[in-house]
């Protein structure tokens, strides 16, 4: 299980890193499958902030990006995508026997 925040300029915080990864860690538990997630993100410059996380499922690379007025939030609307793409994964991947 890995979380890597992927940053593309140096203008980043603490506190993002430490919010990215508690955000993300809870489907490392509930969705055993997942490898890895990567966060890239935009710097300050930028008027709107976009997230783009690449998750590393089991035979398949998912990729969900979201903008918003500050980092956390686009976090937060790229997150409701990724689960959306996970859920999708686990239906078609981890059927029930009838």
């Amino acid at each position: 299980m890995d979380i890597k925040v992927e940053k593309d300029i140096k203008e980043s915080s603490n506190y993002f890193e430490s919010y990215a990864r508690e955000n993300l860690q809870k489907y490392f538990s509930k969705y055993p499958f997942i490898e890895s997630i990567k966060v890239f993100f935009r710097g300050m410059k930028h008027d709107s902030k976009k997230i783009k996380l690449q998750a590393r499922l089991k035979g398949k690379d998912l990729f969900v990006e979201a903008s918003g007025p500050r980092h956390d939030i686009a976090l937060d609307n790229a997150s409701i995508k990724l689960r959306s793409q996970i859920e999708k994964y686990k239906t078609k991947r981890f059927k029930k026997a009838s």
